[in-house]
């Protein structure tokens, strides 16, 4: 596998990461695919709040693989404002059964219709 060095960071990322947007329906088998993928040297993992089912599977994939594989996963966009934002962001924690993400996009899912009322507006 190779890897790449994240900006001046000490971390090393696999040139291949595993996106689990569409993982399969079964759980045990989505597990064993990822597990595959980390035993290959994928050490990034990439999932979101919005994939259906996503992030649970993901966590059970990580057990016993946490320190060595980083985690990345996204934050819906909403009209729920800061309170909602921090609702996804614990629901997200809870279901990957972790406490810290080593990645994290705060705005996944934002169209450009959006943009002005989301981002600019206050809070």
């Amino acid at each position: 596998m190779q890897y790449r060095q994240i900006g001046t960071t000490n971390i090393r990322l696999s040139a291949l990461g595993f996106g689990a947007m569409r993982l399969p329906e079964d759980e045990d088998e989505a597990v064993a695919v990822m597990r595959r993928a980390f035993d290959l040297g994928v050490n990034y993992l990439d999932t979101a709040h919005v994939y259906p089912n996503s992030e649970s599977k993901c966590g059970k994939a990580l057990k016993g693989w946490r320190d060595r594989v980083y985690l990345s996963t996204k934050n819906p966009a909403h009209d729920k404002g800061l309170e909602g934002w921090w609702e996804c962001l614990n629901t997200s924690l809870e279901r990957l059964d972790t406490d810290y993400i080593d990645f994290y996009q705060a705005v996944h899912g934002l169209r450009w219709e959006q943009y002005g009322e989301f981002l600019l507006k206050r809070g």
